[in-house]
């Protein structure tokens, strides 16, 4: 049996509860956890905090791992070396 049905509170207004957690949770592993806390407080009508709290749960309930930003340490580290090597070329 699915328990996806308690991850939100009874309130919501769109009424299929498990339909929204999936949604919310395919948008956590695609990485668009903005995206997922517009979700649950369209879904719930629940506050920013609530709202990012709630996620949080869910994150942790599902295991799900985060980006981490990496792709941006990565374009500062390639830049720091192109900007050096500009230098250095002068």
């Amino acid at each position: 049996m699915d328990d996806s049905n308690h991850d939100l509170p009874h309130g919501d207004r769109a009424g299929d509860h498990s339909e929204i957690v999936e949604q919310i949770v395919e948008s956590l592993k695609q990485g668009k956890k903005i995206q997922a806390i517009k979700d649950y407080r369209e879904s719930t009508g629940a506050g920013l905090k609530e709202s990012k709290e709630a996620i949080e749960a869910l994150i942790q309930k599902y295991d799900i791992q985060m980006k981490s930003g990496c792709a941006t340490m990565l374009l500062m580290a390639i830049s720091t070396i192109a900007l050096t090597f500009i230098v250095w070329l002068r």
